[in-house]
């Protein structure tokens, strides 16, 4: 006997097996849809797989070497963790980066990822991704106050600072030996240094070759400029900053300083110091420290003072590293991007900048030095850092600052 179905039954069964086909379809098409970019960060996209294009700018010289083993060793942490994504690290100068931001360019030859000057504004902020949705309020705790300085431009956070350098003074302990001067203790103050300039400049024979000794050098390059920290100080009258008086009586003393220091680069500047020994006091980066220290493991060099710079109401420093990231229309690709930043600022990765010299720019590492007194005197001083060409008062006062270097540009002949 045959079994009998009622309409109405059959028609329920239908039913179930229409939704059950259409329901299912919609599902899938669904869940093959790429998650919507969130700003807050709370969901990220996984799919997405690329090459992301950094443009590292030296602005910032490091301690030792370059960034490169520090930087390719986070670049080859952050494509194990994400797999199909790849960065393409391409170096490049200052005047090259600049001349692809003249006029209206295309955003396809850009990069995704760049280096942001200390100073001017060679990339236009508003070309910049504002990054302030894609760190929370923990990962920006981390950052010290006053790196936080470099993060932000025309309202809006357009960059992350990695890591940073700072000045030191260097005397040639063997140089001033000679002259009987002995300096005593860590730290070094202005009439300490106006004592050892009494003693200069001198002169030396070596048959019909003259050579000349100075009392103090250092260099100025349209990025680092050592001297403005000595001399730096927010008042009304310049003038009056104890630094200011003390340096400008150095610089503008007759043959106290090489000629031509306003243009002198810091590779000539720390040859004429470290290999031709030639200079009693000496203001630069930390690769001042490392250079002599490689030059005396080969048995040349000299024994050498390392002094933070004298302090006054604070101190002016430009040595800050910073990415920036491009505005693209694909916010997912962004996202991806301020995860390697993330991947930069890292304990691990801020901890490991000693292997270039150069100094965390986080508050939760601790200090990396511990075991380099030299390195970890001028670790512990960096809290005193204060001004940076970011504060308006240098943006108002920066060619009267300058004018603390000498005009004469003639290069040295001896």
């Amino acid at each position: 006997m045959k079994a009998y179905i009622k309409p109405v039954t059959l028609f329920l069964y239908m039913l179930i097996l229409i939704f059950l086909v259409i329901g299912t379809r919609t599902f899938l098409m669904e869940t093959d849809k790429q998650e919507p970019f969130n700003d807050g960060n709370e969901k990220q996209d996984t799919k997405w797989t690329g090459i992301i294009t950094l443009w590292d700018i030296p602005y910032v010289e490091t301690g030792l070497g370059s960034n490169s083993s520090w930087l390719n060793s986070r670049i080859q942490e952050f494509e194990k963790e994400n797999p199909g994504i790849f960065i393409d690290l391409r170096r490049m100068t200052p005047q090259r980066a600049a001349m692809y931001f003249k006029g209206d360019v295309e955003e396809t030859i850009l990069p995704d990822i760049i280096s942001l000057s200390p100073y001017e504004e060679i990339v236009p902020y508003s070309r910049l991704q504002d990054l302030e949705s894609y760190f929370n309020k923990e990962d920006l705790d981390r950052i010290t106050p006053f790196t936080k300085k470099f993060m932000y431009g025309n309202n809006s956070m357009v960059g992350m600072p990695y890591m940073m350098g700072t000045y030191a003074l260097y005397t040639n302990k063997d140089l001033l030996e000679e002259h009987e001067i002995v300096l005593e203790g860590p730290t070094i103050q202005y009439s300490a240094l106006d004592r050892i300039m009494e003693k200069f400049p001198y002169i030396e024979k070596e048959g019909k070759k003259e050579i000349h000794y100075y009392g103090f050098a250092t260099y100025c390059t349209p990025y680092s400029n050592p001297i403005i920290s000595m001399v730096y100080g927010e008042s009304d009258n310049i003038e009056k900053n104890v630094g200011y008086r003390y340096v400008y009586s150095w610089m503008h003393k007759h043959d106290l300083v090489p000629k031509g220091l306003k243009d002198m680069g810091s590779t000539a500047a720390i040859e004429m110091f470290l290999s031709q020994g030639r200079i009693g006091t000496f203001l630069g980066s930390t690769r001042v420290l490392y250079r002599n220290r490689t030059l005396r493991s080969q048995g040349k060099g000299f024994d050498m003072g390392v002094y933070a710079l004298p302090l006054e109401e604070g101190i002016f420093q430009d040595q800050v590293a910073v990415y920036g990231i491009i505005d693209k229309e694909n916010k997912v690709k962004v996202n991806k991007c301020t995860n390697f930043l993330k991947v930069l600022v890292s304990r691990e990765a801020q901890a490991d900048l000693r292997r270039i010299g150069m100094f965390p720019i986080v508050n939760d590492v601790g200090f990396i030095y511990e075991d380099d007194p030299e390195m970890l005197q001028l670790e512990e001083y960096i809290s005193n850092f204060r001004y940076s060409p970011k504060d308006e008062y240098w943006v108002r006062k920066r060619q009267e600052l300058l004018k603390i270097l000498p005009e004469d540009p003639q290069e040295e002949n001896s």
